[in-house]
């Protein structure tokens, strides 16, 4: 390397807290836990509920300790709370252990479920689910039989903004089929001819609509609104939503870890060294 080269420094970007964050509508929330196992996913739920519970019942224990009018009735309460702290801590102490939270820390935050992977089966009669075997590129895995229905696997939807389209498309196919069924209905009991034929109009529209969106969710993800489906979720963050404060203070942290990544990537200028200059000899 000449002396006049600039060497960068290593690029190693500082270590801290790893944040992730999800827009909810106006509001942004942050991801306290992924799940992504359905097993699983049923089991944190009903710990999450039922300490939530617990957590909720000391809370009116201490406040009915408060407001107790005698010594007697507040000793006695008091007497009630101390056990169930004491039992409460020590399931709290498992659940930390097994999810890396304490319960606490979310119970009276607004907090919400965000699936971020699906499994989409439908509902299908025996007569299509020997016409899917017969396909060449059929594996049986893909039909599932439980109980007395068979379901068949379409597709699996991965992404929080994929879920999200395909929540809201299929609410649109929906809204549109229940128009049509409105719309028939409306033409059905109308006794005026101006009117059936303003009705009709709207009904060719809406059903254009619908058979227009129907195929292409077919093409896409195998949904159809002529039928049932069971959806399982395969991953999916607990999340909390995040009031302004912390949004600022999140905020702030990121801005400060880009700068610091920066400052670490900048090229470190290194001044070449001065060459001392000899006085020629005069003979």
């Amino acid at each position: 390397m000449s002396a006049t080269e600039t060497p960068t420094a290593p690029a190693e970007a500082p270590k801290g807290p790893v944040i992730e964050l999800i827009p909810l509508g106006q509001n942004l929330g942050r991801v306290v836990l992924t799940i992504s196992n359905q097993g699983s996913l049923a089991r944190f739920q009903q710990e999450l509920q039922t300490l939530g519970q617990h957590f909720g019942r000391i809370q009116q224990l201490q406040q009915r300790v408060q407001s107790a009018l005698t010594t007697v009735e507040r000793d006695a309460l008091s007497k009630v709370g101390e056990a169930e702290v004491k039992d409460f801590a020590e399931k709290d102490a498992v659940f930390a252990k097994v999810w890396g939270f304490n319960v606490p820390a979310v119970a009276n935050r607004q907090a919400t479920f965000v699936n971020t992977a699906l499994r989409l089966f439908a509902v299908i009669s025996e007569e299509e689910a020997a016409k899917a075997r017969s396909s060449a590129d059929f594996k049986e895995e893909q039909l599932v039989i439980r109980g007395d229905r068979r379901l068949l696997q379409t597709a699996e939807i991965r992404g929080l903004d994929f879920v999200i389209q395909f929540d809201q498309f299929a609410k649109v196919l929906q809204a549109r089929r229940d128009a049509v069924i409105q719309l028939t209905e409306l033409q059905k009991r109308s006794t005026n001819d101006e009117e059936k034929t303003r009705i009709q109009t709207q009904l060719d529209q809406t059903l254009e609509l619908l058979n227009k969106g129907n195929k292409e969710m077919a093409e896409s993800v195998g949904y159809s609104i002529t039928h049932n489906y069971e959806v399982e979720v395969l991953e999916s963050k607990f999340v909390i939503l995040l009031n302004q404060e912390e949004v600022n203070q999140i905020q702030g942290l990121m801005a400060n870890a880009q700068q610091q990544q920066a400052a670490a990537a900048a090229p470190v200028a290194i001044e070449a060294p001065k060459l001392e200059k000899k006085a020629d000899k005069k003979n």
